[in-house]
């Protein structure tokens, strides 16, 4: 449907760049996510989605043969700037404040949910959306149904229809059922 993959040059200086302040990547393909290390900002950022850190000696390969379509860092807002520093076609997404999310300039959820409305025919105020982080900020900007989750941040909350339960006590689930969604 879409493919925007990161730039292999800005890819190889987040690389460098990371490195410089001792701080190890993840990269994620359609097929993988894989590190070239592990320290504990990373960890403790994979363990919110329930992953482990994945040390791969594959590494290097992926980085020049795969499409890499995010890459995933513990750091600190301090550190966005070094991150990105002689990047040509990359930005932060972040959404948590020891971690970084970096993805191409010309991406993000909003684009991603552009897209899939378009390939599918559907109007943007049949759309529904679900958040918790102003990562998802664009994302709300582009369907007519944005829902907070109930710990979303204030940001999020104060451009949503309505705001639903936790997302660690499956406030989409229950919010689904409630409005026979499901």
């Amino acid at each position: 449907m879409y493919s925007n993959p990161l730039k292999t040059n800005d890819i190889k200086t987040i690389i460098r760049n990371a490195a410089g302040i001792n701080r190890p990547i993840a990269v994620a393909t359609d097929e993988k996510v894989i590190t070239n290390g592990s320290e504990k900002d990373l960890v403790d950022y994979f363990a919110i989605a329930k992953m482990t850190v994945d040390v791969s000696e594959d590494f290097d390969r992926t980085v020049e043969e795969d499409n890499v379509y995010q890459i995933m860092m513990g750091g600190y807002k301090e550190e966005y700037h070094i991150i990105v520093k002689d990047t040509e076609k990359a930005k932060i997404a972040a959404w948590w404040n020891r971690a970084i999310d970096i993805i191409p300039k010309n991406g993000g959820k909003g684009i991603g949910v552009n897209k899939v409305l378009e390939y599918y025919g559907i109007d943007k105020s049949q759309a529904m959306a679900f958040g918790d982080g102003n990562n998802d900020i664009e994302m709300f900007e582009q369907v007519g149904h944005p829902i907070a989750m109930g710990n979303a941040s204030d940001d999020l909350k104060s451009i949503s229809e309505q705001i639903c339960g936790h997302v660690a006590e499956d406030g989409i689930y229950y919010f689904c059922k409630e409005n026979n969604l499901i």
